[in-house]
This record gives structure tokens, sequence and C-alpha cells, in this order.
């Protein structure tokens, strides 16, 4: 424990020399959107999910744990994973829903397990429509750190997050509460499977077999999942991924391993 009370204090130090610095960085940050209490306040992926245009600064985070993780790039260079604030440690609760951040580094220091808690850090960004910690790296720390309180999938509907509420119109609409619980662990109970995959690719989720309230996109993170139109499995969990193309924006769900698709 005293431990973790000295490591406590050894971010928070780094966090006031970090909000000082930013404050100089007046090139690649708005002044207006600074605020310094934030960095004693607050946890500090929320202050990056609340202000996504700090992008080029680089930041230290608090801990947080691993929700999901995976290595790609030819021979697995590359690590991307998925942070959360523990509900009991998200201090604002008005946005986002939880406090979650993506994650983009080298895998030369290993990939840690979902569960793990660990400290980030590196320069915000963003990928694809996603608010990014990008060149990142981590360390490990005791769970304490964390708080001892294990990630709980938010519970949410189709409709909380869909990538398309209205398939009758062009492009995607996505759900006015997807962007809040983007990278957030979420779980479905009883979706119905509006789209076949023939166990390649991505397949649709509904509320509902008539797509009221629009579809989710399910797409392979970690597990291939083989999808059946008709089917109704009896929960699926998964990391709500934004991942916006040229010319539309896509949310998509993320489940890690089988265990995450309950029929």
């Amino acid at each position: 424990m005293n431990s973790a009370r000295s490591g406590n204090r050894t971010v928070r130090s780094a966090l006031a020399t970090i909000a000082i610095s930013l404050l100089a960085v007046t090139d690649a940050i708005a002044a207006d959107i600074i605020f310094v209490d934030d960095f004693t306040s607050s946890h500090l992926i929320q202050w990056v999910r609340k202000h996504p245009k700090a992008g080029g600064a680089s930041i230290l985070l608090d801990p947080a744990y691993v929700t999901a993780s995976r290595a790609s790039g030819s021979g697995g260079i590359y690590l991307t994973m998925y942070l959360e604030v523990p509900p009991a440690l998200n201090g604002n609760d008005d946005y986002p829903k939880r406090s979650a951040l993506k994650f983009f580094g080298s895998s030369s220091g290993g990939i840690p397990a979902a569960g793990a808690c660990v400290i980030a850090e590196g320069v915000i960004g963003m990928f694809n429509g996603a608010t990014q910690l990008n060149t990142a790296t981590w360390t490990p720390v005791d769970s304490a750190m964390c708080g001892d309180s294990p990630i709980v999938p938010y519970v949410v509907s189709v409709a909380d997050v869909a990538t398309d509420t209205d398939t009758g119109t062009a492009g995607n609409q996505p759900a006015a509460t997807a962007e809040p619980f983007e990278s957030v662990l979420v779980k479905f109970n009883s979706p119905y499977i509006l789209t076949s995959n023939g166990g390649t690719g991505a397949f649709k989720i509904g509320d509902d077999s008539l797509q009221t309230g629009g579809y989710l996109s399910v797409a392979q993170f970690q597990y291939q999942y083989t999808a059946v139109q008709g089917n109704q499995p009896a929960s699926i969990t998964g990391v709500l991924d934004e991942f916006d193309t040229m010319t539309d924006i896509v949310f998509q769900l993320l489940p890690r391993s089988a265990a995450d698709i309950v029929e």
C-alpha cells in the first residue's frame, strides 16, 4: 500500500510538470482549452477525451486498466490497446460516460493482458476519428494503483451507440451517445444478429430484428465470430471503437474472445 501511495505521488508530481509544460505549447494547443485544475482534480484520460484538440502534446496518464490489446503489423511490431478508468476513480460523471482511450505504440515492451493495471504515456492525437495516445509506451503497476476495482462492461443498447440510426439515408448517422462511449468496454444483452458473415469479416446487430434504432457493426479484433442472421445471443461484449473512413463515421464493436459472445 505504501508503494502504491508513493507511486501516486510520483505520478502526480509528473502531472504538475506536464500541466505547466502544456501551457507553453501555444503552437499545438489553443489557450482556451487549457485548464490546469483538470490535472489535479480529474483523471487525465478524461482530460484527453474532453480536449482532443490538445493534439501534439506529450502526456503521462494516471494508472488505468487494459480492457483489450493486440499486436499487429509485420511480425507483430505494433501494439494497440484500450485503457479505461475504473468507475470508482472516474471523478467526472458528466462526459464521457466512462473515461477510456485508445493506445498505439511498439510491442517491443510486451503485450499486457486484459485486466492489467498500467501507466501509459505518449502523444495525444487523432486516428480515424478516435482520440488516441500515439508513439505510446506503458509501464505495469500494482492493481492497487487502479483502485482494485475491476472494469465491468457498461450495459447499453444498440440505439445508444449505433453505427447508423437511419438506414434509409445515405451514409451513417451514428447514435447521439456513441461518441461518449468511444473506447469503452460495453455489453449488449440479447441483441439480434441482422446479417450473416460466413465466418469472415464484420456483421450487424440490432435491438430487434427490424433494425428499429439502427444497427451496430461488429468487427474482428482478436476474435472472428461466425454470425448467422436471425440468431439472438444472450449477450455480446466488446470495446466500442471509432474507425472513420474518408467519407463516413463508423462506430464498431470489437469482441476480444469467444467468451465475449455468450450464445
